[in-house]
């Protein structure tokens, strides 16, 4: 057995750490460069390499902190992690699949700090709690979008009826306008018909006056008479 650790170690497939340090607490600073996980700092471990870490960064400036969603699910820290066997398989990944399983049964042997169930208990403890972070997540989003679609339906209702309401008055006011016009156009004939009525009786009025005047002249013309003016 020590034949084929030595062997992988001279292949630069594991390296032997010594000495063995416990496991590191999830919440470790050193665990953030590598998704939140513990390093490989105990029994063997593979070679770092471009499959390092399973983080996920949906967006740039705002990486997905898996250590914080393992921490608010209550995930415990495991001896060893399913992160750091999957970098182990990723270094073995030149080899075939029973030559790497075999390899790995021979490091979990060789190190009695960990055995094959710690990772695989650890992966399914941490595949549950993803499972209910995302299941959270997404009701959260669709509480989200109910939320947003209440509002957008009250907006929209307060909207049409303020559009109403002003509609319903500036079409109160055009009536009142036309109305208003109506009856000032009315009036204003009316009063125009009155000072033409006004004047046509004063003019009548007027001639029949000088008329009589002038016949009253006519008899002082007549008689040699003249006529006083009446004293003021």
């Amino acid at each position: 057995m020590k034949g084929m650790l030595d062997f992988l170690e001279k292949a630069g497939l594991v390296t032997k750490d010594t000495p063995t340090l416990p496991p590191t607490p999830l919440a470790d600073p050193a665990v953030s460069a590598d998704l939140g996980l513990e390093p490989a700092d105990a029994g063997l471990s593979a070679p770092a390499s471009h499959a390092e870490s399973i983080e996920s960064t949906p967006d740039a400036a705002a990486p997905l902190q898996l250590d914080a969603i393992y921490a608010r699910e209550g995930v415990p820290s495991a001896a060893y992690p399913a992160e750091r066997l999957l970098r182990l398989i990723d270094g073995l990944s030149a080899m075939d699949e029973s030559t790497r399983l075999m390899a790995i049964n021979a490091m979990d042997a060789a190190d009695e700090s960990w055995t094959i169930s710690d990772p695989l208990a650890d992966a399914h403890a941490k595949a549950q709690a993803l499972e209910r972070h995302t299941e959270r997540q997404l009701k959260a989003m669709q509480q989200s979008e109910h939320e947003a679609s209440t509002r957008r339906s009250a907006l929209s209702a307060r909207r049409d009826k303020v559009v109403g309401d002003v509609r319903k008055q500036i079409a109160e006011l055009e009536a009142l306008m036309e109305r208003e016009q109506s009856r000032a156009a009315s009036e204003i004939a009316a009063q125009d018909a009155s000072v033409q009525a006004a004047r046509s009786q004063s003019s009548r009025e007027l001639s029949a006056v000088a008329q009589v005047r002038e016949k009253l002249r006519g008899l002082a013309r007549q008689f040699g008479a003249p006529i006083e003016s009446p004293q003021e």
